[in-house]
Order: structure tokens, then C-alpha cells, then sequence
């Protein structure tokens, strides 16, 4: 199956190699940020009433599935994971994210930026071979 899967993208002129790389980098960058936003969930307590919970589960729940959806693409392309989550986290395409000093301050609580870069660079290699938008892509 990954040699069926590679020579597909190969002849769409696309770098597997590289396309691999940064969907390694980018099922980092899913796994830490789920990471950050479990405990977070459990630092907003008492923040906000439940609303602010919901969002922040939801934003959880959502990087998690992006990391389950990430992880076979990358085998399907004779890529793998990192076997020591060390280096897995090391090589994530966005710095480790903190809670903030002062837990109260509920925008800096919420800002995880990083992971819509790393999305927005294998999107771009996907669109210099398939012009195809995005939303009529297969996910």
C-alpha cells in the first residue's frame, strides 16, 4: 500500500520525502497542542462558567482527530512516526506552548497559533500539483 501511495504522489511532482516531513512536523505540532489544551481544560476551571471549558474542549478534541487523520497519511507514505516521543515532540513545526503567567487572562490562554502554519505548508504543497480547492479535496 505505501508503494502505491508513494508513486501516486510522485508522479504528481510532489517531494514525498518532504511531504512526509512536514506531515511528521505537523502530527507534532496536533499531539502537543492537544497536549496544551488537556491541561488547560483542567486550568479553566472556575474561569468563565462552562463556555469557556466547551471552547477549549472542543479545540482539544479537534487537534486530536487532526493527529488521528495525520498519522496513517504518513505510513500510507513509507513515512512513521518517531518511536521515542522525545524526538517526536522536538522536531513539532511549533515551539512548546505554556500556560500563561497569569491563568486568569483569558486571551492569552486561548492563543495556540502555530498549528494553522504548519496545516497551511502542506496545504502548499498540495496545491502546487492539484489546484483543486481544499474543501473538494478528499481529506
Amino acid at each position: 500500500m505505501a508503494r502505491v501511495a508513494r508513486e501516486m504522489v510522485e508522479r504528481t511532482g510532489i517531494n514525498v520525502d518532504e511531504l512526509v516531513h512536514k506531515l511528521v512536523r505537523a502530527a507534532s505540532a496536533e499531539l502537543t497542542t492537544y497536549y496544551y489544551y488537556t491541561i488547560l481544560r483542567f486550568n479553566s476551571i472556575g474561569l468563565e462558567g462552562e463556555g469557556l471549558k466547551e471552547i477549549i474542549e472542543d479545540a482539544r478534541i479537534e487537534d486530536r482527530n487532526h493527529f488521528e487523520a495525520l498519522a496513517p497519511r504518513i505510513y500510507e507514505l513509507g513515512g512513521s512516526l518517531p518511536r521515542d516521543i522525545r524526538d517526536f515532540a522536538a522536531d513539532c513545526a511549533c515551539p512548546d506552548a505554556y500556560l500563561p503567567d497569569d491563568p486568569g487572562n483569558i486571551k492569552d490562554l486561548l492563543e495556540v497559533r502555530c498549528v494553522h502554519a504548519s496545516h497551511q505548508q502542506v496545504q502548499l504543497s498540495r496545491e502546487l500539483v492539484n489546484p483543486v480547492p481544499n474543501c473538494f479535496a478528499p481529506h
